[in-house]
């Protein structure tokens, strides 16, 4: 005797059998679309990986080229006085040596 779900030999198919394979159909369709649309996400998001990339090492050296300008910024301040001190030696001496007085 046949349960409520499976029919006898050359019998269609019960109708929740056919809806149960088209759902499944449906959902093997909507799986298909959904591995292609991921598919094409990844190759966008690895190109705007490859494109930002470049952008970000090229921020890095930048940020490399500031500390190198911020290491001369404090070195120009002492050595602005030592090259002052000399200069003042330098006329000190010239004055000196020519005989001036100051003014």
């Amino acid at each position: 005797m046949p349960d409520d779900l499976t029919t006898s030999a050359g019998d269609a198919p019960h109708p929740e059998i056919v809806a149960i394979h088209a759902r499944l159909d449906e959902g093997d369709a909507r799986m298909s679309r959904i591995e292609a649309n991921l598919k094409a996400n990844t190759e966008s998001t690895q190109r705007v990986e490859s494109s930002v990339g470049e952008l970000i090492e090229w921020f890095s050296n930048g940020k490399g080229a500031f500390k190198v300008l911020e290491a001369l910024g404090k070195l120009a301040k002492p050595l602005a006085a030592i090259v002052g001190l000399g200069v003042a030696i330098a006329a000190a001496y010239t004055a000196w040596r020519t005989g001036a007085t100051p003014k």
